[in-house]
């Protein structure tokens, strides 16, 4: 059986959430007690992956993990803070950040903003089980992009038509997004740009190559990409997320939750 195809079934056959084939009947009942609908609907509808038509139904749902985690966060923006970052007064799921070429930028699963930061978090279930060929469209080059330095065009080159676990071309592409995004709205481009890569792991990940060969993957391009000063890149396991806060006020008791529900053994 397929690993993907391993971890989706384990997913539903642990769930107490009344499914039908590991959909659920409502994307409520897909939802940690606490969060609502109103919380995220418009933003997913307003975004270009269609979550709310189909995906976010599947109880092994990576739209819906995102939700589940950071609907809180913007529930109570005021009181959030990641890492030296606070008063945040822009949060949004499914935001888009163009790079100035033609076609639909990528959907960044969680976005926070304030005077001084975008924090842009892309979230991963179980999509890192599958390998991904590393593709550009030809437009992605200098004369198109005038304004990125030679660095990404190098660190594309070094990438292009390699098959992965981490979804390199993704988060390139969110970072010049981001990079576009902050010359737009700023002279002198003082604001900074954080792209936090979280992703969800099983209790007995070890078990699995895919996720031995993800991580060594995505130690590689942490060190490749944070040789530059535009965007700061990093990464964490949702597990590491719910340490930070799983006792913060007003999150108590949230994080849990998540820990209850998602912390499982394939």
């Amino acid at each position: 059986m397929k690993t993907r195809t391993l971890f989706e079934q384990v997913i539903i056959n642990n769930s107490k959430i009344p499914n039908k084939n590991g959909y659920v009947f409502n994307i409520s009942d897909n939802l940690i007690n606490g969060l609502s609908v109103d919380l995220f609907y418009d933003d997913l509808m307003q975004g270009s992956g269609n979550e709310l038509i189909s995906k976010f139904s599947a109880l092994y749902s990576s739209s819906a993990l995102a939700v589940n985690n950071f609907a809180i966060v913007k529930k109570h923006l005021k009181d959030f803070s990641f890492l030296d970052y606070s008063n945040f007064d822009k949060a949004n799921f499914e935001r888009q950040f163009k790079t100035g070429l033609s076609g639909t930028p990528p959907n960044l699963d969680f976005t926070l903003e304030n005077n001084n930061a975008v924090i842009a978090f892309e979230s991963k279930y179980l999509e890192l089980l599958d390998k991904k060929k590393v593709v550009f469209p030809l437009s992605y080059n200098k004369s198109n992009l005038s304004y990125l330095d030679d660095f990404w065009f190098k660190l594309i080159d070094s990438y292009v038509d390699k098959e992965q676990f981490l979804d390199v071309a993704q988060l390139i592409k969110h970072s010049i997004g981001l990079i576009n995004y902050k010359r737009k709205i700023s002279d002198k481009q003082t604001k900074k740009v954080l792209l936090v890569y979280i992703f969800w792991t099983p209790i007995n990940y070890e078990k699995f190559s895919e996720y031995n060969q993800h991580s060594i993957e995505l130690n590689k391009f942490a060190y490749n990409i944070n040789k530059q000063s535009d965007v700061e890149f990093l990464s964490m396991t949702y597990n590491q997320f719910w340490d930070l806060y799983q006792n913060n006020t007003p999150f108590n008791g949230h994080f849990d939750k998540l820990r209850s529900r998602y912390s499982i053994e394939i």
